[in-house]
């Protein structure tokens, strides 16, 4: 079989731009009006999730919702993202007025927006603040020694949790499907990329999702403290993503490009499956994500324990998105040449001890530091490593994407990453049985399920240092694996590319599954 070419179907801008030696990395193109709409996009995914990512950290809490609730609305937020393959497949098959990549990047941001105005239109997403000291409200009785804190009281047409899970569920969609448009586009210009700048416009992209992310998040955990915060929150966030509007509007897609027969097309997907160079590498970063099982009950018992101020919570959150901004820069300046089996051997290392560390947290033993600083520096270093871990992963998927089916190729690299998070939240809310972690438990000062499910979730996140050998050294040595497959050599296994395929199905399929089950019967 012939293999497509990129040539096929790519828009007479990106041509010029081969032709004139581009270089991604120099951003020359980037930054024109005419592909604006790809740095924006990224920009637009980080205000979004810096706005709603801190909310989404305390608003349940402060709507009284479990431990199961918080996981389920996590787990439905990031359930979207196990269904990029089909948003990729259908803007590759499916152009709509014969663009197929503009109009889905719109669709996505409307769907976003208009699910978040639903939410402000039947809910009231208020609240009233007042001292837990107010007896008349708190019912506490005359105690004069309670400890005045302020505590949120949800009005009467709170949103429910089934409600508002759903709301961010569509939301989540609706950003996903755009994000989608915007890997695709990063997929079709890192083609032109030399392996020495292999991931440097992925790289400048995500930058600046973490830009718009920090910037957002702060000014989002600090108006959430206001009586109207959650609402200004979400409206927002509702309404930011109309400005990608005229942006697109501007953008430079070629009308009614070249398509290719349908079976062609699956040939080619399912080829690219059947290479060792993909099934080998992305069966080690499922391993890696589905494994990295967190503590579920870590929020609850910062807040119910330790005390924690929703400002603090969000602190952290802040602080993670810092950190993982800082372990990208280090890995462009510094790790960019060291051996990807290296910075996943050392990071899952660092990670172990680190995730350790909670144990000290949990009995008290914080040599002399202030609860908030020993969590904050742990979760710092936590979050950095991930940083400089992530760019390989992602350098990894681009240098697998194949010329012609760039939206479900890399969509189906990056569903095998995220459904892998989803399966991962949902293992960790199967933990929480285990243990009796509740709420009530942990107020009543009985720490020893923490201390088990702690030393649970830190032995599983270090297992796959057990299967690092399965990703190759550096991009070059991937590149030269899967041009060995695609010219019929043996890096090539039908068994590899079903039992891929199987996996990743199977595993979006039982991720639909529990989110609908954790929907209608949290805690199952």
């Amino acid at each position: 079989m012939t293999p497509m070419r990129l040539e096929d179907h790519h828009d007479d801008s990106l041509m010029e731009e081969s032709n004139n030696n581009y270089h991604p990395a120099s951003l020359t193109t980037i930054y024109r009006m005419e592909h604006l709409a790809i740095p924006a996009c990224y920009f637009m995914v980080g205000l979004v999730q810096g706005l709603t990512y801190p909310l989404i950290n305390v608003y349940p809490l402060d709507l009284g919702a479990t431990e199961a609730q918080q996981t389920t609305l996590s787990s439905l937020k990031g359930l979207p993202s196990c269904f990029k393959i089909f948003f990729g497949v259908l803007s590759d098959t499916v152009p709509i007025a014969g663009y197929r990549r503009k109009p889905y990047m719109l669709l996505g941001w409307t769907i976003a927006s208009v699910s978040l105005l639903f939410l402000i239109l039947v809910s009231d997403l208020s609240f009233q603040r007042v001292s837990s000291n107010d007896v008349s409200i708190l019912e506490r009785g005359d105690d004069d020694n309670v400890a005045t804190t302020v505590v949120a009281i949800p009005p009467e047409n709170a949103p429910s949790m089934p409600l508002l899970s759903t709301t961010f569920f569509i939301w989540a969609t609706g950003v996903w499907w755009a994000d989608v448009m915007g890997d695709s586009l990063v997929a079709e210009k890192a083609q032109f990329e030399t392996p020495q700048d292999r991931g440097n416009l992925q790289i400048v992209c995500y930058l600046w999702r973490g830009v718009g992310f920090v910037g957002t998040a702060a000014l989002s955990s600090w108006i959430y403290n206001f009586e109207q915060g959650p609402l200004w929150i979400v409206s927002t966030a509702a309404l930011l993503p109309w400005g990608m509007v005229p942006i697109l509007y501007r953008f430079h897609e070629t009308c009614a490009p070249t398509t290719h027969s349908t079976q062609e097309y699956w040939q080619e997907l399912w080829g690219t499956c059947c290479s060792k160079a993909v099934w080998q590498p992305m069966g080690f970063i499922y391993l890696y994500v589905v494994l990295f099982v967190s503590n579920a009950a870590w929020r609850e018992f910062l807040k119910t324990v330790l005390g924690f101020t929703p400002n603090q919570l969000n602190a952290l959150l802040i602080l993670a998105a810092v950190m993982g901004f800082v372990g990208l820069v280090l890995y462009k300046v510094v790790l960019i040449r060291w051996s990807w089996r290296w910075i996943f051997m050392i990071g899952i290392l660092v990670n172990g001890v680190f995730s350790a560390l909670q144990l000290l947290l949990i009995q008290g033993y914080t040599g002399g530091m202030s609860p908030f600083l020993f969590a904050l520096g742990d979760d710092a270093m936590t979050d950095m490593i991930a940083g400089t871990q992530y760019i390989p992963t992602v350098v990894m998927l681009v240098s697998l994407v194949p010329e012609g089916i760039e939206g479900a190729s890399y969509a189906l690299f990056t569903t095998t990453w995220n459904v892998g998070g989803v399966l991962s939240e949902a293992f960790s809310t199967v933990l929480l049985r285990i243990w009796d972690v509740s709420k009530e438990t942990l107020a009543g000062g009985d720490l020893s399920g923490m201390t088990n499910l702690t030393l649970l979730t830190t032995a599983l996140q270090m297992t796959p240092i057990l299967f690092v050998s399965m990703i190759p050294h550096r991009a070059d040595d991937l590149i030269r694996m899967n041009q060995n497959a695609r010219d019929g050599g043996h890096e090539r296994s039908l068994a590899g590319g079903i039992t891929y395929v199987t996996v990743v199905s199977l595993s979006v399929t039982y991720a639909i599954y529990i989110s609908i089950m954790n929907i209608f019967d949290p805690g199952w």
